[in-house]
């Protein structure tokens, strides 16, 4: 029987997940909720106490960061900064017990993650995402490979000579000297006349290993500017270094051709091109409600892929709405008709200061609109019986803490699925800005766990 069906004392998914947080010890009391809210919650905590259905889980903290990752076979060849460990996903995969030939998917995957994990099990993995640098580093990452041919375009990428680097963005022209700008192009312009995997293989070491080059350092949601003197002859070498060590990962962690389908696909996760009623599990994170924008954050990588500036812009107002300057999908007016804005969210919009910042609650709206719109397609898209994990971490804005895991949860139902289970894997703090001026309190990072009815 799926652990929905077992709250017989027909209390709503908020007050289950708030009522059974707090019996974990790991819920802080937020500042919007009043006192006729809290001793309604208290008063559900002995019932909630014969159900284990939400799990203190600090075994799993590590598993929040990408630590992991930087040492692992395929995982260390291009990190996100707020990425998931290969073993939550492994942890969330032993859980559910799918069938050997089971199918997976993520519908914001990121630095693919998920999809090696699974792929790892012999499972179909089918990622997705808006960013073409996640469907490249992705789709590499996945890749079958043959050492011989790695080898064979090695040598001619190596042995092109160098070629004029075209006129390039202003944001580049900061980032690398003109020099070292010839280094990368003279790799680049023959990476990208390769076939097959090679292509997306060579094209993710070098913009690995230009990363260690640029001036425009990643810090945070942003990036900062730092100054040096010129390393052009420092690249090919780097280049190689990066090469060997993916090339011995292929060695560690190979698949046959065939052996298993994987694939990474530039897609909305909002409107995914797949049939529905297909996947047997999906496991993802939608980026945080914390205003960092990773379009900023990888610019200069999807300026070296080949985006202009204006793809850049237009990546950053369709995506997701977790930062102030993503704008309002179109063509979503009917299926948000059916939305209903979720209390706790009512209630951090109003707790806000007259003095916070305007474009707070409008890109709060948008987020858990957006939120609700995913996880209609993860219905949509699920088997009868799937299932689903969200993992997500509560944010503070001006002060007010956002309980995102109670509203996913919320939000799931409202979608069809039915919320199964939150592991709460650890507690982190808030950005400098907010523990500056209004103290530290803690936020919780969960796992959402969620299933979709099976048929009768």
């Amino acid at each position: 029987m799926r652990s929905g069906s077992r709250w017989a004392d027909g209390l709503s998914v908020r007050g289950r997940l708030r009522a059974s947080l707090i019996r974990w010890g790991v819920a802080h009391p937020a500042p919007f909720l009043n006192h006729g809210a809290a001793a309604g919650i208290g008063e559900r905590r002995h019932d909630l106490a014969r159900h284990d259905d939400n799990q203190a889980r600090p075994d799993l903290a590590a598993a929040a960061t990408s630590k992991d990752l930087r040492s692992a076979p395929r995982h260390q060849w291009f990190c996100f900064p707020h990425s998931y460990s290969y073993r939550l996903v492994n942890t969330v995969l032993d859980h559910w017990d799918l069938p050997s030939d089971g199918i997976v998917a993520d519908n914001f995957s990121g630095s693919g993650t998920t999809l090696v994990a699974a792929r790892e099990r012999g499972l179909t993995a089918l990622g997705f995402d808006l960013s073409p640098l996640s469907v490249t580093v992705g789709t590499a990452k996945i890749a079958s490979y043959n050492l011989l041919t790695l080898e064979r375009a090695l040598r001619r990428v190596m042995s092109a000579p160098l070629v004029d680097s075209p006129q390039v963005p202003d944001r580049l022209s900061r980032a690398y000297t003109d020099a070292e700008l010839r280094e990368i192009f003279a790799l680049l312009h023959p990476i990208r006349t390769l076939r097959g995997s090679s292509r997306p293989f060579f094209v993710v070491a070098l913009l690995s290993a230009a990363r260690q080059f640029s001036r425009a350092v990643p810090d945070g949601g942003w990036f900062r500017w730092q100054e040096w003197a010129d390393r052009s002859t420092e690249i090919r070498d780097a280049f190689e270094d990066v090469i060997s060590q993916m090339m011995a990962d292929v060695q560690a962690l190979n698949w046959s051709e065939g052996e298993c389908t994987a694939t990474a696909r530039r897609a909305d996760a909002r409107q995914l091109p797949i049939s529905s009623s297909l996947v047997d599990g999906l496991i993802t994170s939608p980026p945080y409600a914390n205003r960092h924008d990773y379009s900023r954050v990888f610019h200069m990588d999807l300026l070296l892929l080949g985006e202009a500036e204006s793809d850049v812009t237009r990546l950053r107002h369709r995506s997701i709405r977790s930062h102030v300057e993503a704008k309002s999908p179109r063509g979503f007016k009917r299926l948000l008709e059916a939305y209903k804005p979720p209390l706790l969210l009512n209630e951090a919009l109003q707790a806000l200061p007259p003095n916070a910042d305007k474009r707070v609650e409008r890109f709060l709206r948008g987020y858990f609109q957006d939120i609700y719109l995913s996880l209609i397609e993860v219905a949509r898209i699920l088997r009868p019986g799937g299932r689903a994990a969200y993992v997500v971490g509560n944010v503070r804005h001006a002060g007010v803490m956002v309980p995102v895991d109670e509203i996913t949860a919320e939000l799931a139902e409202q979608a069809g699925l039915e919320f199964e289970v939150a592991w709460i894997m650890r507690e982190r703090g808030n950005a400098a800005q907010q523990m500056g001026r209004y103290g530290r309190q803690a936020s919780r990072e969960s796992v959402v766990l969620l299933s979709k009815r099976a048929s009768p």
